[in-house]
């Protein structure tokens, strides 16, 4: 390996609207992926407080974050501490309009918050209660580029092209993919790896809320869509892997559909103006 990345994907249960008890958690989980060598520990969507917003109610906007909030600082000190970067699921609040957003706060090993990114594809039952984010990011780390897509991002192959255009080697996906699609999990996955070439990590809840119940099956996908590791559970685990980011270029190399693609035949796809077909 020339260009070593360690993950931790931490497969957690959360106590739905226990902020404070699932934050705890989330630290202790942090410290043990430190110890086992990872410096990338990535959390499922919405873990600081659950995902069930109907069940949540009113209280999705009392448990609503700025990123200056304590429970974010502390998840940003215990990065600090481990040495790591550390991505979780939050509801966050980012101005004053009493709008909220379902987002993932990114703490860098320097114990800062480096950024948050709010989820862009909102699904409909989410559509009640999350604004919408406006922006793809990728970040710049010391093992290379990272994009991030929280659950229904992933069945969006636009999103995941556009990170891998504006340079990911490696895309996180936190999510909470529950049971009734549980076969388009992996297929989403592999796709989005395959489509771009680039590595592709899901990491998934366990646990029960309400009628939902979340799949687990957190994976890693190489850039050729084979799965690299995986956890064949529905419980709470941590799957601790170790990439080689120079493999996307050598995938690269190997299947030459990064290279021909024809971007001047797919404008349609960022027509604005284009109805979308009604169902």
């Amino acid at each position: 390996m020339t260009r070593p990345i360690t993950l931790a994907l931490v497969q957690m249960d959360a106590v739905l609207g226990d902020l404070e008890g699932n934050l705890e958690r989330v630290q202790s989980f942090t410290h043990q992926a430190s110890n086992r060598g990872a410096q990338v520990v990535v959390f499922p969507e919405l873990i600081l407080t659950g995902y069930h917003q109907d069940l949540l109610g009113p209280r999705l906007k009392t448990l609503a974050l700025s990123r200056h909030d304590a429970p974010i600082q502390t998840l940003a000190r215990t990065a600090g501490e481990c040495g790591v970067y550390l991505l979780a699921g939050f509801i966050e609040r980012r101005d004053q309009t009493g709008a909220i957003y379902n987002s993932l706060v990114w703490c860098g090993p320097d114990g800062q918050v480096l950024d948050t990114y709010a989820k862009s594809h909102v699904f409909r039952s989410e559509r009640r209660h999350f604004s919408l984010g406006d922006t793809l990011p990728v970040y710049e780390t010391g093992f290379g580029k990272l994009g991030v897509l929280i659950c229904y991002d992933l069945c969006f192959p636009e999103a995941a092209r556009i990170l891998s255009l504006k340079g990911a080697e490696l895309l996180l996906a936190p999510s909470a993919w529950g049971r009734l699609d549980e076969s388009q999990w992996p297929i989403h996955l592999r796709a989005r790896a395959l489509d771009n070439l680039v590595f592709v990590a899901g990491v998934n809840r366990a646990g029960v809320e309400g009628e939902v119940h979340f799949i687990g099956q957190s994976m890693v996908v190489h850039p050729l869509g084979d799965v690299l590791a995986q956890l064949d559970t529905d419980q709470e685990g941590m799957l601790v892997t170790t990439l080689d980011l120079d493999q996307v270029a050598s995938a690269r190399q190997r299947s030459d559909h990064w290279f021909d693609r024809r971007p001047e035949l797919y404008r349609l796809i960022a027509d604005p103006n284009l109805p979308n077909l009604e169902c």
